[in-house]
């Protein structure tokens, strides 16, 4: 099968009717569709395309560069994306990003990081971001996934749509070949840009393309078709996988988003596993790999109701209380020394995590007295062994027996 406009056209607006309802609402329609533009063959067969169906979409079409500043040749890639656009008089932004990578994370992590971060800045309310991966791509991202061990979420590879900043990101192009594109650009007579790195195998997806899949097609020459089927039903089964664990997690949760132990332990222990990784999901915070939910699972959930257990992994701290299980980022390092001081009046941050806040109420907190003095509160941070006595009580007691018996967390 060539590529078309019309193929092209089709795939938007399968895109556009498989949205979830909360985003078909009257004037849901895109207002702009925004291309990620590299300059390479991919976008450019995206971009043309979709400059040829802006009548029939009437929709405005723009397109964004990252411009990462990692190859000698950056500068002259952002030059060609800026010829092709006026070519194609599409309205091009150009963001310039700088990719630091983290410990551990390899250049080519980092520089997708600050890409999509970037992205993020310009999609807006009604936009519409469109990447050009294709089936080719999807087919690698499958079997590396497979072969970092992930689970269904992992194994559905790139979404066809998704939520993304104030809009959406489509990939419209995962059922098209890389070989369908690039015979499109060579009859449209196109000129591209071709990133040298794309060539070096010590990275596992260009191993993969060069080296294995080669291979595989020789045996399957479907291989890449079939892959893509494979990332399509393990989507539905992580859909299912996530109906179920909202299910069981209703009335688990409560206004701070902390997880009843009890509950969860009323679960089979494939079905807590399902709940725990939504839950943290559902937080912005990373995954936890299996072993780290089995340990969850023998350290927390089986621990005694006096005991404080928690566990860390990558970015994440995971604390029970009590019956309720929290996570959270780690709280950052803090001078022990800290003093701060709050008039009552105003929200005031807290130089490690969250902020302090005042409201009226009756029988309980501190005098208004105070407020009426003007007088400010001092604040410090536990040392241990401080006391105090409650209005209405008639001898001291410590400020952790008083915490305990408010039952907020330490």
């Amino acid at each position: 099968m060539s590529m078309t406009p019309s193929r092209l056209l089709q795939a938007l607006h399968e895109c556009l009717a498989a949205r979830p309802l909360a985003a078909c609402e009257p004037n849901a329609h895109p207002k702009r569709f925004i291309v990620a533009y590299s300059g390479g063959l991919d976008s450019h067969c995206l971009l043309h395309l979709l400059s040829t169906c802006r009548e029939q979409l009437a929709v405005s079409i723009e397109a964004v560069h990252v411009h990462h500043g990692l190859q000698a040749d950056a500068d002259r890639w952002a030059e060609h994306c800026q010829q092709v656009c006026q070519q194609l008089d599409v309205p091009l932004t150009m963001l310039h990003v700088t990719a630091r990578a983290a410990k551990g994370e390899s250049p080519e992590a980092a520089a997708r990081t600050a890409r999509y971060a970037a992205l993020r800045e310009v999609i807006k309310q009604g936009d519409v971001l469109l990447t050009a991966q294709h089936r080719d791509d999807q087919a690698e991202t499958l079997l590396l996934q497979l072969f970092r061990g992930s689970g269904s979420r992992g194994q559905a590879s790139m979404p066809r749509q998704r939520p993304f900043a104030e809009g959406e990101h489509w990939r419209p192009l995962l059922d098209v070949s890389r070989d369908e594109l690039r015979h499109y650009a060579e009859q449209q007579q196109f000129n591209w840009e071709e990133d040298p790195s794309n060539q070096d195998i010590n990275f596992d997806r260009n191993y993969l393309r060069h080296e294995v899949m080669p291979v595989l097609h020789r045996r399957w020459p479907a291989i890449d078709e079939t892959l893509g089927r494979v990332a399509s039903q393990q989507a539905e089964n992580e859909n299912l996988l996530e109906i179920l664990a909202a299910q069981d997690m209703r009335g688990m949760l409560d206004a701070e988003h902390s997880l009843s132990v009890t509950g969860l332990n009323g679960l089979d222990e494939a079905r807590q596993r399902n709940v725990l990784r939504l839950w943290v999901r559902q937080q912005g915070l990373g995954l936890p790999s299996l072993r780290k939910l089995l340990q969850v699972q023998r350290d927390m959930l089986g621990a005694g109701v006096d005991r404080n257990p928690h566990l860390e992994w990558s970015g994440v701290e995971l604390r029970r209380y009590r019956d309720r299980l929290y996570a959270m980022r780690p709280l950052l390092a803090v001078d022990e020394n800290w003093r701060g001081e709050w008039n009552l009046q105003e929200t005031i941050n807290l130089p490690w995590s969250g902020q302090l806040s005042s409201r009226d109420t009756i029988g309980e907190g501190l005098r208004t007295n105070l407020l009426q003095t003007g007088e400010s509160i001092q604040l410090r941070l536990r040392h241990g062994g401080e006391r105090c006595r409650p209005v209405g009580r008639g001898q001291q007691h410590s400020l952790k027996n008083l915490f305990q018996e408010a039952g907020i967390p330490p």
